[in-house]
């Protein structure tokens, strides 16, 4: 099940990545919790199939471009750690972004349940341990 849980992690990110909120939110379930508060900008939690839907808009209206790739992941059973680097390019300003971080994705049953983001990837490795 473990293999299962990263594979949809990776599906997840790429439907993401590609702007597919059809492909993303068929892999969450309908009660799926987005907690961006670790944020620097906007911090916020975003609930269901419509928070994720307004997160991603939301990132789309500040960024003309933005990716989150998946350099590496780390299984602890239903909680998967996605190691990210982040690249962006800003509306207007043209501002460019190019972070490391990561977020814990809980899954369950074929499902993915929530998703919590860490500004420090160290963050995300600790709380995935303590469960």
């Amino acid at each position: 099940m473990a293999d299962e849980n990263v594979e949809i992690v990776r599906r997840a990110h790429d439907a993401l990545n590609a702007g597919d909120m059809g492909a993303l939110t068929a892999l969450c379930a309908p009660t799926f919790r987005l907690d961006m508060s670790d944020r620097v900008f906007n911090p916020a939690v975003y609930q269901g199939h419509e928070g994720i839907r307004a997160f991603y808009a939301e990132v789309m209206d500040v960024w003309e471009s933005f990716t989150w790739e998946v350099t590496g992941v780390e299984d602890h059973g239903e909680l998967i750690v996605a190691f990210l680097e982040s690249t962006g390019k800003a509306r207007g300003s043209g501002l460019e972004l190019d972070r490391r971080s990561a977020m814990v994705w809980r899954v369950d049953e074929g499902r993915a349940m929530s998703l919590t983001f860490y500004r420090d990837p160290a963050d995300a490795l600790d709380a995935a341990r303590a469960g």
